[in-house]
């Protein structure tokens, strides 16, 4: 699908349901506002719904208190199969129970918009661009071809979105456009610094106490190229931290110069497991992930882990074992 023929869909029609994924983050959260802002500036019927709750650091993008998460303070209208799904930052499966409504499961109107590498079969419309920086990048360029207002409150969250799924410009797919953006956000309202201190400067004594837990499970494997960190659902209470706290923990050991891949398997406080993965661009994680149901980008990807820690630790080794001879 082009952008063109996604405009259009929005200039059509008048409902839309917008969601992100499971355990949401900077950029899900900063495109779902933002496209949802515009989309009521510009007089339609739009509603946020998420699976999961927003993490409290993420509160500053919601001003207009619009986010919502399914059964813990929001619900789906009751003509939903009238609406449009707008699924950003991910795909069909991977946005948790809301997968399960039957409306849903039977709509035809569904559109993914994402920036990461899919691996799946794609019965559904979707604008897909893995080389833009975020999915909030594309959002930026969806609303400017809309002629849609871009807000002091939408500008911050899309920079926010930007700033966390660039590392703070710093990832590979950080382009000269990207900066382009960034400036025209800047102009509209965002103030760097202040985003940058909502994002990594608010970390609560609970999430300093599980860092200390996490890195003190750190190990290096094939030549100190691969590091693995661990973090079960014991320490994840004791530390009594907020799960999504740890999302960070896995770029850690990449400030080490000779680590090349980051492993960080987590269990969160009801004992679902997950890896998540990070690269300096010598492997390619994104192909990893899929090799268990899961994706992402070359140097930043994840999937979900049905196995014991162990068992899905030997067996990523394996599969890096020809990369580190």
């Amino acid at each position: 699908m082009l952008l063109n023929d996604l405009c259009e869909i929005f200039k059509k029609n008048d409902k839309f349901l917008i969601c992100t994924h499971v355990t949401p983050d900077g950029d899900g959260l900063g495109a779902e506002y933002a496209l949802c802002g515009a989309l009521l500036d510009l007089s339609k019927k739009a509603l946020i719904l998420n699976a999961d709750q927003m993490p409290p650091k993420y509160r500053f993008i919601d001003r207009r208190k619009i986010i919502k998460a399914l059964g813990i303070d929001g619900t789906y209208p009751e003509d939903v199969e009238d609406w449009t799904l707008v699924i950003l930052d991910t795909g069909p499966s991977n946005i948790g129970s809301l997968a399960d409504i039957s409306a849903i499961k039977q709509s035809s109107k569904l559109i993914v918009i994402d920036h990461h590498e899919v691996d799946e079969e794609k019965t559904y419309p979707a604008w897909l661009d893995s080389d833009s920086s975020s999915t909030c990048e594309m959002i930026f360029g969806l609303l400017e071809t809309l002629n849609s207002e871009i807000t002091p409150d939408i500008a911050v969250a899309l920079y926010a979105g930007i700033v966390y799924d660039t590392g703070s410009f710093a990832y590979p797919r950080t382009q000269a456009r990207t900066f382009k953006i960034a400036e025209a956000l800047v102009r509209k309202g965002a103030i760097p610094n202040v985003v940058f201190s909502q994002l990594y400067a608010k970390k609560s004594k609970a999430s300093l106490k599980l860092q200390t837990m996490v890195t003190g499970t750190l190990r290096l494997y094939h030549n100190d190229n691969v590091a693995i960190q661990l973090m079960s659902r014991e320490v994840l209470i004791k530390s009594r931290a907020h799960y999504e706290e740890s999302q960070e923990l896995v770029n850690y050991p990449l400030q080490c110069s000779c680590v090349q891949v980051s492993i960080f398997l987590k269990e969160n406080e009801e004992g679902i497991r997950r890896c998540s993965m990070r690269s300096k661009d010598s492997v390619n994680c994104a192909v990893i992930a899929q090799r268990f149901g899961g994706g992402g980008h070359k140097t930043a990807s994840g999937f979900h882990v049905q196995k014991s820690f162990a068992e899905i630790q030997d067996e990523l080794l394996e599969l890096l074992r020809p990369y580190f001879p």
